[in-house]
């Protein structure tokens, strides 16, 4: 019996995208073998890509989707993605074929192969330099302090199994970062480096303070490192004021003067990081569901 195999694919305001996509995944899903769909998420998209969606689902009845009620942002609408289909496999990838749906193949026959999950490594890309620093900065920040193993310029564009996203799923987080989720579930996991090309069609929606917001967030789901800065920088400015105060020989009104500057500096670097994780606590032991469906644009069945 034939595996069956659930795209997942992203769409806030891609109204030019979504023809090109479908013509390229189309004949690379018809060659695989698989009992395919793809299933668009419809991110609360202005303009009109649901009835873009809705006119393939009319050509096509392999074409699902399902829209949420506002938009709750690209994580939010993976998770929505595949919390809504019963697969053997799921696939993730974005409209705008920057990355290639070509590489679906790829995926699948390494999972064929035995892994349980499949990803495109970001390695190259048509950028300007410094956007890609910043993008090589993320990336050994974040394998620097990360509490867990991290798979360097992996991203969203991946194939899993049933098993790997079972796992995810179980992951009670109200703030979902998928490619942080993917690597710590582990399983195996085979990587296939590739060119990520411009989008051809639509503009994109992401910019660089997006990016900054982004960056941020893969700090947080994988790191528990900047609580723990906050002891090893208390040590450090406690050894330091001692060796300052012996240094100079320091009278207790300017021993007080440096106390008091290090005590602000330390809370100017500190309480800012506390106050952020005990945001996403109090958030985390909140219970609101990551998305809501709107049953009016959804069709899935």
């Amino acid at each position: 019996m034939a595996q069956t195999l659930s795209v997942i694919v992203p769409v806030h305001n891609e109204s030019a995208c979504i023809r090109h996509f479908y013509d390229r995944a189309k004949p690379v899903l018809e060659s695989l073998g698989a009992a395919w769909e793809i299933v668009f998420v419809n991110d609360a998209s202005e303009d009109d890509s649901l009835e873009r969606i809705t006119a393939l689902r009319r050509e096509d009845p392999r074409v699902k989707f399902l829209t949420l009620s506002r938009n709750f942002g690209y994580h939010a609408a993976l998770m929505a993605g595949i919390s809504s289909r019963e697969s053997d496999l799921y696939a993730i990838i974005d409209v705008d074929c920057e990355d290639p749906p070509e590489m679906l193949a790829q995926f699948y026959s390494e999972i064929s192969k035995g892994a349980h999950t499949a990803y495109g490594i970001r390695s190259q890309r048509d950028e300007p330099a410094g956007i890609i620093f910043f993008r090589w900065l993320f990336y050994w920040i974040n394998r620097q302090i990360a509490d867990g193993p991290v798979r360097l310029w992996m991203a969203e564009f991946s194939m899993m199994t049933r098993t790997v996203r079972d796992a995810v799923l179980a992951h009670k987080t109200t703030f979902p970062f998928l490619r942080a989720e993917l690597g710590y579930v582990g399983y195996r996991m085979t990587g296939i480096p590739y060119f990520r090309a411009r989008r051809q069609h639509g503009a994109s929606h992401y910019n660089f303070f997006q990016m900054t917001k982004f960056a941020l967030a893969g700090f947080l789901s994988s790191s528990t490192f900047p609580l723990r800065f906050a002891l090893y920088l208390s040590g450090f400015m406690a050894a330091s004021y001692a060796a300052v105060v012996a240094a100079f020989s320091l009278d207790l009104a300017r021993a007080a003067q440096v106390a008091a500057i290090g005590t602000f500096v330390f809370a100017l670097l500190t309480v800012p990081i506390l106050a952020l994780y005990l945001a996403r606590t109090y958030k985390n032991v909140s219970p609101r569901p990551v998305f809501y469906v709107d049953p009016g644009g959804t069709q899935l069945s």
